[in-house]
């Protein structure tokens, strides 16, 4: 990517996102805590405004990636949302974790993408 990261602030922020929804995304895989999803929905709220307005290679190149993020986090709101139960039952869970996996890899991707591991 031939984007500049020194004095590129958005950039510098999107990276910051990334750093932040991996640790959202780590921190749900080992505890379950649901109340993590408010945050990450934060996150990857404002991941979405900058790379979605971004024209710079540095945007473009990870779009595929940013749509598994941004997909498989929608369809964990979605399942959260439809959940019927006071508590999730098996089926939700399984798929809650699959989604969050899909988010954490298409993250490790981009962060690789971007040669910071």
């Amino acid at each position: 990517m031939a984007t500049e990261l020194e004095g590129n602030e958005k950039l510098q922020r999107f990276i910051q996102l990334l750093a932040d929804l991996n640790h959202q995304s780590v921190e749900m895989i080992k505890t379950g805590n649901m109340e993590l999803l408010y945050a990450m929905n934060d996150t990857v709220e404002e991941m979405y405004s900058i790379q979605h307005e971004g024209t710079e290679d540095a945007y473009t190149a990870i779009e595929e990636d940013a749509q598994i993020i941004y997909k498989n986090f929608n369809a964990m709101i979605t399942m959260v949302q439809s959940n019927e139960n006071e508590k999730l039952d098996t089926a939700t869970v399984n798929a809650l974790k699959k989604f969050l996996h899909n988010i954490f890899d298409a993250n490790v991707r981009i962060v690789i993408a971007y040669g910071l591991a």
